[in-house]
């Protein structure tokens, strides 16, 4: 009697085990916004890369205003208080070069700006296109 149950509960076994359930990890992506295209990026892309022009010339222009300063310092020592068309000509000097460094700090402070817009552009613009679900109803 054992020898027929025993080939009877063998062949049945498969079908009382648990049934095992699979999750597909799939996501249905539709098809990408015009504005996350590759060529919105490029933009980003260009602007950085204008910034770094703007920061070069800023480089440049900061090393010229450090070399001027140096060459009216120089000035101011050798300058003779006695001689008033010599203390005239330093003050125009040292006035042109206080324009040019205040010109020089509005230059500094609009790209400061760019920089940060473009920043904050990016992140926004990396944020929202990453995460981007699509759904139908």
């Amino acid at each position: 009697m054992y020898a027929r149950i025993i080939p009877l509960v063998l062949a049945l076994a498969p079908m009382a085990a648990p049934a095992q359930t699979s999750y597909s990890r799939a996501a249905i992506v539709g098809p990408r916004l015009n504005v996350c295209d590759v060529r919105q990026q490029d933009r980003l892309f260009d602007r950085k890369a204008a910034l770094d022009r703007d920061q070069q010339a800023i480089d440049r222009e900061r090393d010229a205003i450090e070399r001027e300063s140096g060459a009216l310092q120089a000035e101011l020592r050798a300058l003779d208080n006695s001689n008033t068309a010599a203390v005239a000509a330093y003050n125009a000097h040292s006035n042109a070069h206080n324009d040019r460094v205040a010109m020089h700090n509005r230059y500094v402070a609009a790209a400061n700006h760019a920089a940060a817009l473009l920043n904050g552009d990016s992140a926004d613009f990396m944020r929202y296109c990453d995460t981007l679900r699509y759904s139908q109803r």
